[in-house]
């Protein structure tokens, strides 16, 4: 109990005890009840499983430890290598193996077995990704290749789908939580950062290739070398994907488009890395070509479903040094480009009378130098600079066809608009206590666009033996683009949308292979962009608040491993309206099981609650996408020497479930989009040794 009340002290609020003989006790929050009451309630959990297991100790039966995981180094949540334990952060790694065994072709597949993420696809220009109760255009979450942003320049969203080579990457890194701090403007809800293979350790051919329903197809070939006395290696991947993703033909789509609806998504990317003692150079090159034709309704409408190209392509190219003066000093510096460009073949829409074609250009080159200094064992400084100037399409350029059967002229290149940015940044981390570390951080920015942000963090992290625990308070920011500021009428009064939440997270080991974890989380938007009531402009208005926590429970071992997990997301206007799109309730449950010797299973399923649509769904005469529950497997067989072969079924019961619609023009209005039905692949992977 005292215990209890001081915990309440530190979080704001305060506590009432009713505690005569023979009455219940009642404990009453004045302030911040539910970040209050859920901590209380987690850590009687962990306090009560932690008495248990020290009498039920186990450990000596087991053969893998959880622990090591925990051990595991991470760059992206303090932009240098730490534990994952030792991070003020949540992080979530996606190995590999993960990708692999479980069949992930998009991004999407990839996130969709964690707690906390939600998904909008509308087989159009673009997927969108949701995190922690926060819906977006994609301009929320920071997607990093190799820590390289590679959202798109102008809009600052990203683009989900199958572009991003998951064959040639090594982890994915989740990080949870506003992170301006570090990474300014978009760390919003999150950072996901793909990291690639590196030559060593991956040398020889890989070659991959599937095929499957919907016309799915997708080849990959990979090759690595390394020098190990040289400290010299290379990596080079090139991946050909190519989809029509569903069947959405007139009344399997709600009878929005015709029998000529085209969904189809083709992709293509290279990556090369190449790497000399402390030198890294990397290219990454994706081009996304996918039909714009389900961002308009086609029936009873002027729009037709066949003929579109949305055609973007992105390059990313990096130079990093990392000088390591001594145990306690380095210097990491990396210069790097950036170009996100809708190519001007592209085709946004067909209608009776032309086919409308759209071009913007855009592109980035930064420096960015960063001092890492550990004076002693209790404290680790970091500190660096960043400088940006990029130059950005003000509008897109247009052309008009004659016909809606004769591609346009190819559009001439937009007025264009250079920015400049300059930044600054600063993170201590302390060791209190033996078991106790705090950090602090802060980062500067000042913008020819948006002017001048400030963004600070803190965190307390706690371990001792088996529980790690993480008091965090981080803020973010979304500044407005270019783009925001000239839409429509125009409004050059914009100001930055922030974030910012309080977390509390726990880890905890059963035991050496038993693990469970939950996240307690307050996030608070303001000054929110919005369209104003004309549909002229984007103003500020408002602010979205969200009260959540996520569950967790993981269990490996090399014959089984299942996980569980469970997110809960009350996502709220400051008026009290719920947000739409939002699910209250979802969670996640598989598990690998290796059946024989070279025989494995995998199994996930992934449930969404009830969401609120944004529009009343003509089908349904309701305003709620009804709950789904999505079955996949993979059942892979590597007994053979260097052969690897896997059978890939998604959807496996072909559920019939939808995705809420962002589209808000009543007269081409699309409410809800089927999501795809079952899609059967087979991979065949071969693999051949460096020699």
């Amino acid at each position: 109990l005292d215990l209890t009340k001081k915990i309440a002290d530190l979080l704001g609020g305060e506590i009432e005890v009713a505690s005569e003989p023979g009455e219940e006790r009642e404990y009453k929050m004045k302030k911040n009840t539910f970040i209050f009451n859920l901590f209380i309630f987690c850590v009687i959990i962990f306090q009560t499983v932690n008495l248990y297991s020290q009498e039920q100790d186990l450990e000596k039966l087991l053969n893998l430890s959880l622990q090591e995981l925990m051990n595991i180094e991470v760059v992206t949540a303090s932009k240098k290598p730490q534990k994952i334990r030792e991070v003020p952060a949540t992080v979530r790694v996606i190995t590999a193996g993960q990708i692999k065994e479980n069949g992930y072709l998009t991004l999407e597949e990839a996130l969709s077995p964690l707690p906390g993420f939600q998904f909008r696809n509308i087989f159009g220009l673009n997927s969108y990704v949701f995190e922690r109760g926060v819906p977006s255009q994609n301009n929320l979450i920071l997607i990093l290749v190799d820590g390289i942003q590679i959202n798109e320049l102008n809009s600052g969203g990203f683009y989900g789908g199958g572009q991003y080579n998951l064959d040639n990457v090594e982890r994915i890194e989740v990080v949870y939580g506003p992170a301006s701090a570090l990474y300014g403007t978009n760390a919003i809800s999150g950072i996901v950062n793909l990291i690639t293979k590196n030559p060593k350790g991956n040398e020889g051919l890989n070659i991959n290739a599937l095929y499957g329903s919907f016309n799915t197809l997708n080849t990959n070939i990979g090759y690595g070398f390394y020098d190990e006395k040289k400290d010299l290696g290379f990596r080079v991947s090139g991946m050909l994907k190519k989809s029509d993703k569903a069947d959405l033909t007139e009344e399997k789509g709600d009878n929005n488009w015709t029998e000529n609806l085209e969904t189809f998504e083709n992709d293509y990317s290279f990556d090369a890395k190449l790497t000399y003692k402390d030198f890294t150079a990397g290219l990454i090159f994706q081009n996304k070509q996918v039909s714009a034709d389900t961002y308009y309704r086609s029936v009873g409408t002027i729009y037709r479903d066949k003929g579109t190209l949305w055609n973007i392509r992105f390059i990313n190219g990096y130079l990093k040094h990392n000088y390591k003066k001594s145990e306690k000093l380095s210097l990491l510096s990396q210069l790097y480009y950036r170009n996100a460009t809708v190519l001007d073949n592209s085709v946004h829409a067909v209608v009776d009378t032309a086919r409308i074609g759209y071009y913007r250009p855009n592109d980035l080159i930064g420096f960015e130098s960063m001092v890492n200094y550990t004076p002693n064992h209790k404290l680790t400084l970091i500190s660096g600079i960043v400088f940006e100037r990029e130059n950005l399409a003000e509008g897109y350029s247009k052309t008009w066809s004659n016909s809606p059967e004769e591609n346009p002229a190819r559009p001439a290149k937009p007025d264009m608009k250079s920015n400049t940015l300059l930044s600054v940044y600063g993170q201590a981390q302390y060791f209190l206590l033996k078991s106790l570390q705090l950090t602090t951080g802060a980062r500067f920015d000042n913008s020819s666009v948006y002017n001048q942000v400030l963004t600070p963090r803190a965190g307390l992290v706690y371990n001792k033996d088996r529980l790690t625990a993480k008091l965090l308070y981080m803020e973010a920011f979304r500044a407005p683009r270019p783009w925001d500021y000239t839409w429509g009428t125009g409004n050059p009064d914009l100001k930055p949308e922030n974030m910012n939440t309080v977390e509390v997270f726990l880890g905890y080991n059963l035991y050496s292979n038993l693990r469970t974890e939950a996240s307690i989380y307050k996030n608070t938007i303001t000054d929110i962009l919005i369209k104003d009531a004309g549909r002229s402009k984007w103003v500020n208005s408002g602010s979205l608040k969200t009260d959540g926590f996520e569950l967790g429970l993981s269990y490996y071992t090399e014959k089984l491993s299942p996980y569980i997990n469970y997110t809960y997301n009350d996502s709220r206007y400051k008026d009290g309206g719920e947000v739409p799109e939002i699910s209250k309730h979802s969670a996640n449950i598989g598990v690998k099981v290796a059946l024989t010797r070279g025989y494995k299973f995998n199994f996930s399923g992934n449930y969404l609650g009830s969401r609120k649509n944004p529009h009343i769904i003509p089908a349904t005469g309701k305003d709620l996408i009804d709950p789904a529950f999505v079955l996949n497997s993979v059942l892979t067989c590597s007994s053979f020497h260097n052969l690897n072969i896997q059978l890939i079924v998604k959807n496996v019961l072909d559920a019939k479930y939808y995705h809420t619609s962002n589209r808000s023009d009543p007269a081409y209005l699309v409410s809800r989009f089927r999501q795809p039905q079952r899609t059967i692949m087979l991979r065949i992977g071969y693999k051949i040794q460096a020699f």
